[in-house]
């Protein structure tokens, strides 16, 4: 499927998913929200328009992120939106009603990966909340779903990337209609301004690599810097690179996690199958035995982080 050129993004129909918050700008701006009570006149830093936003509206700071969880990594291609994924697939099949929201502002392509980019239903090029707040019952009526999960996707080559303030608009109201929002973050490209998920529960992703481990490193203490210590800490998930043989080149879990001074509890093995089929365009298959055990104890994670129950599976906790 050859990409095609961004064009400007339009409602799928105007005031279909938004309610004004009260507090309406003149909405020229692209780095400040439209309802901001900044001076379009004076130089702003992004920091700045965070707190003036913030003070605007402080009750719905940091508002209903209990059920939020962020995955993301140092850097792209360590394989964030293909654990995103299987994450909400497997919290589904549990019975916790989840929503997939591709925050990837310089990849993106979720419904690709998960084969779903022919279905009907809304993409964030289809969304425009400039009065910052979103119906999030209508937005999920309006996505497409994948193995029972709905999926808000981001597709940069299709289309110009969301603001900030749209995703978390977004997000604030997903995660009002839904038991747990799966954020695939990336490496954070365009978000920095997105306050709110300090508040959410993180997971990284760690290529378990010499390399991947120095990256790892520094991006663990952006995410303290970001978070203000104000969050959990993260839930650190290994991931093997693909291509290895008889995982030369790889780092062991405790070598890893002496380097990090951080525990690496989980670790996802590479799937053959499961990748040859989304290099081919196939979709996201099953995984095989290995690594649908490593999910179910990292969705265990998940659910004892938020005081959910953890279902049993026949596995033992790492």
């Amino acid at each position: 499927m050859p990409p095609q050129a961004a064009t400007s993004r339009q409602p799928i129909s105007p005031q279909r998913f938004y309610t004004p918050p009260g507090v309406v700008g003149d909405g020229n701006d692209d780095t400040v929200p439209p309802w901001s009570e900044a001076d379009s006149s004076q130089p702003m830093s992004v920091h700045g328009t965070v707190a003036r936003l913030h003070a605007a509206h402080p009750v719905a700071e940091h508002a209903d992120m209990d059920g939020v969880v962020v995955l993301s990594s140092a850097v792209a291609g360590v394989g964030v939106s293909t654990l995103a994924a299987m994450l909400a697939r497997t919290l589904t099949q549990r019975g916790v009603k989840c929503v997939l929201v591709d925050a990837d502002l310089q990849g993106g392509g979720l419904d690709v990966l998960l084969g779903i980019e022919n279905e009907d239903g809304s993409r964030f090029g289809d969304i425009n909340a400039p009065l910052g707040n979103v119906d999030g019952k209508a937005l999920l009526r309006e996505l497409p779903v994948w193995d029972g999960v709905p999926v808000l996707s981001c597709d940069p080559w299709k289309i110009e990337n969301p603001q900030w303030w749209e995703i978390q608009a977004c997000i604030r109201a997903l995660a009002q209609t839904r038991r747990t929002v799966i954020v695939d973050m990336a490496n954070h490209v365009g978000l920095d301004s997105l306050k709110d998920c300090a508040g959410a529960l993180h997971i990284v992703a760690v290529e378990m690599t010499v390399l991947g481990l120095a990256r790892a490193k520094t991006w663990l203490k952006s995410l303290v810097t970001v978070d203000g210590n104000g969050g959990s800490s993260p839930i650190l998930v290994g991931i093997e690179p693909r291509g290895t043989i008889r995982n030369r080149g790889t780092t062991g879990v405790a070598e890893a996690c002496e380097y990090l001074e951080c525990e690496i509890g989980i670790v996802i093995r590479s799937d053959g199958k499961l990748c040859s089929a989304l290099l081919e365009g196939l979709g996201l298959r099953k995984p095989n035995t290995t690594m649908r055990k490593a999910l179910e104890r990292l969705a265990d994670r998940v659910q004892e982080r938020r005081g959910g129950k953890r279902a049993d599976h026949g596995t033992r906790p790492s």
